[in-house]
Parts: C-alpha cells; sequence; structure tokens
C-alpha cells in the first residue's frame, strides 16, 4: 500500500502551537510532552492506515470524508484522506467541549 504524506494545513498546525503552548504554561512540561507523543503517534499509524480512525459523523454531509482522531480527551484532530495523491490532509484541531456548530466553521 505504501506510507501516506501527512500534511498539515496552516490553521491546524497553529491550532496546535496554540494548544502545545496553553499545555505547557498551564500544566508544565509532562503535558506538553503527552500532546507531542499523542500526535506523533497518530501521525506515525496514519501513515500506514489512513482511515485508521473513525469517520466524523458531525462533518457527514460535507463534501469529502473526515476522519477525527481524540487526543488529550478533549480534542479532535480532523483529517481527510487523498488516495490518488497518497497524502492525509489535517485540517482542524477541534475542542469536543464546543458546540458542534463550530466545528463546520474550522473546516
Amino acid at each position: 500500500m505504501g506510507k501516506y504524506k501527512i500534511i498539515w494545513r496552516v490553521k491546524a498546525r497553529r491550532q496546535y502551537i496554540h494548544h502545545l503552548s496553553y499545555a505547557y504554561q498551564e500544566f508544565g512540561t509532562k503535558a506538553f510532552y503527552k500532546w507531542v507523543n499523542s500526535v506523533q503517534d497518530m501521525e506515525d499509524c496514519l501513515e500506514d492506515h489512513p482511515r485508521a480512525y473513525m469517520k466524523v459523523p458531525e462533518l457527514s454531509d460535507m463534501f469529502r470524508e473526515y476522519h477525527g482522531h481524540i487526543v488529550m480527551k478533549n480534542f479532535k484532530i480532523i483529517y481527510s484522506v487523498d488516495d490518488q495523491r497518497k497524502q492525509v490532509r489535517i485540517v482542524a484541531i477541534w475542542d469536543m467541549r464546543m458546540e458542534p456548530k463550530k466545528l463546520l466553521k474550522l473546516i
């Protein structure tokens, strides 16, 4: 099958950096590295198994199929898969404590 390349949308990368910064400032080094390791584990899995995580039901009406992986209990990393280009595109990090309608604005 071959490895898929992980591509971060600029907005998603900014959200990730924001969450890392917040985790470090509020909870310390341990929380920071927990975030980093969770995301790295997810990326490693997606390279070989791009559809390993469940579809996001809140986005089922969209043109693309979106999947999500929960990290740190309250956040879902949203991504789509492009089989032709062998890419996984990470498009957003959704704080699941927010109203589900706000997820559409992130995408």
